[in-house]
């Protein structure tokens, strides 16, 4: 068998395992395993913060043309230390049908301890995503209440441009604001007016299918994208009417209306579902509004009336525990619970997921087969049961994974450096002013000195949070760990006493996406950023 060897060192220094250490007891392993052929990699100097490695590459050009059968490293750390990266890299293996070794941890992919540590690491993963996110969330909502745009893709009828302005300080900064792109702006306003012409989405949906108006990406509309759209108040021109309209429905608008648009922030929460209006960040804009306030009104009451109207597909809060997770392997789209006919043998209600391009007048393509529900959940629930029954391995990959963690908290010495830097220069700042107060005719003299100790103390200041920060959060991934340690080790007994919400929860909070194909009648299950898991019904 042929095997990589992978080591890395950040830093060309005498401390820790010098990549030839590594590279040697990699090939101890691998000739005591079974393997006779070796491809070395080596990266020095660069850091596990991210894969962008010149060897690291071309270790995975050479996978992707399967030079060998398994990757063996000294540690996980020396691929990556970041978690999702090293989660898509094994899902990347696993797809190559090429093992992942590493000989520190015994982390094995062709063993069940592999199996199980792919199951943790897609937990873990998940949870790095989101305390990133939340590192950033509160200063982006500061931001938020200001009214511009704060990055992403552009609603319908804008792109996002550079506006720049003078601080405070005189210097030069630059903010986004959406710019409307005058052909979509005009469809936009016949989308208004002919919903309420024509009273309801699917007939507006038709509407736009006979007159070839399509999206931007040549695509028909769907209902669910002109329900968004209708709702967007970014198009609404700003007005006490509009502020009054979204007070009564609960919501809080940062701004005084000036016909502006109105920009909405943190709408969803981590599993895409919408938050109460209570929540979200709602705040006038720098771009002028299109709609009048009285037609964008109109349109909301038109929506709520048919929204209170309207049947639903979903049938019983009971049912579907895979709503928001599984899609159609055939066209990509979602599939939902649907109710069918009653059981001649039990006399019981048949549910049925079916996919929601199947449902759609817009899209005729799809032509996957209804699954039934109780089939399909049964079968799901047979492969994650297998992956979480291992519970010693279980608990041995979670154990190490959080002395992974806690190997990368800052030393406090580190943060204490940082403070005694901060108060030398302030103490240096203080003395200064004092000696402006008693001489003002010096101030030419020392005031560039003050401003640059200002902006050192800034950086500092920034460094030390960086530093506590990473402690804080590698506390809280730690306490989130050992939340999901006893959910994933008594995840089958959960589920069998579980009640309809808390089955949707184990769900969502494991699994990423199960894909089903009718023609196979093959499922794939994803756990997040991990290696799929297939079974056929």
């Amino acid at each position: 068998m042929k095997a990589a060897i992978y080591s890395r060192k950040s830093k060309f220094t005498g401390k820790g395992e010098s990549v030839e250490n590594q590279i040697e007891l990699c090939k101890s392993y691998a000739k005591n395993n079974g393997y006779d052929d070796i491809y070395i990699y080596e990266d020095e100097g660069f850091s596990g913060g991210n894969i962008n490695r010149p060897e690291f590459k071309s270790m995975m050009k050479d996978a992707a043309a399967k030079k060998f059968d398994a990757i063996i490293c000294y540690r996980l750390d020396r691929i990556s230390r970041n978690v999702s990266d090293f989660s898509t890299l094994i899902d990347e293996l696993k797809v190559l049908g090429i093992d992942f070794i590493s000989i520190r941890e015994q982390f094995d992919t062709s063993s069940p301890m592999g199996t199980a540590m792919m199951f943790i690491s897609s937990v873990f993963a998940q949870l790095e995503r989101e305390t990133i996110a939340e590192r950033i969330k509160d200063n982006m909502y500061e931001l938020a209440k200001t009214g511009r745009w704060l990055g992403g893709t552009p609603p319908f009828g804008f792109s996002s441009e550079p506006i720049y302005y003078l601080d405070s300080n005189s210097k030069q900064k630059k903010m986004m604001k959406l710019s409307p792109i005058n052909e979509e702006i005009s469809l936009v306003k016949l989308f208004f007016e002919q919903y309420l012409t024509l009273g309801s989405l699917g007939k507006l949906q038709k509407y736009l299918i006979q007159n070839d108006i399509k999206t931007k990406r040549n695509s028909p509309w769907d209902i669910k994208a002109l329900q968004l759209l209708l709702r967007n108040p970014v198009y609404v021109k700003s007005s006490e009417l509009v502020i009054s309209y979204l007070s009564i429905k609960g919501a809080t608008v940062f701004g005084d209306p000036n016909g502006n648009g109105i920009l909405s922030y943190n709408k969803k929460d981590s599993k895409d579902k919408y938050k109460d209006i209570s929540e979200w960040i709602l705040s006038v804009s720098k771009h002028e509004g299109v709609i009048d306030d009285n037609l964008w009104i109109k349109v909301q009451r038109q929506l709520d009336k048919n929204k209170d109207l309207a049947p639903r597909l979903v049938n019983g809060s009971e049912y579907g525990v895979f709503n928001s997770v599984l899609h159609c392997a055939k066209c990509g789209g979602k599939m939902i619970q649907k109710q069918g006919h009653v059981s001649r043998k039990t006399g019981e209600i048949l549910r049925y997921y079916i996919c929601i391009n199947k449902i759609n007048p817009s899209d005729n393509t799809c032509d996957s087969k209804n699954i039934r529900l109780d089939k399909l959940e049964k079968s799901v629930m047979k492969e994650l049961f297998k992956a979480t029954d291992n519970k010693g391995s279980l608990i041995k990959a979670i154990e190490e994974y959080k002395k992974s963690l806690e190997s990368e908290a800052v030393d406090k010495s580190s943060i204490k450096s940082y403070e005694k830097q901060i108060y030398q220069k302030e103490l240096q700042v203080k003395n200064l002013i004092d000696k402006l107060s008693l001489n003002p005719n010096i101030y030419d003299l020392l005031s560039s000195r003050i401003e640059e100790l200002n902006k050192e103390i800034k950086e500092l200041k920034f460094k030390k949070f960086e530093l506590e920060n990473t402690n804080n959060n590698l506390k809280a991934a730690i306490k989130e760990i050992n939340a999901s340690t006893s959910m994933l080790l008594n995840f089958k007994k959960l589920w069998e006493n579980a009640d309809y919400s808390m089955k949707k929860l184990l769900i969502n909070s494991f699994v990423d996406y199960i894909s089903y194909n009718s023609d196979t009648q093959e499922v794939v299950i994803k756990p997040f950023c991990t290696n799929k898991k297939k079974g056929a019904l």
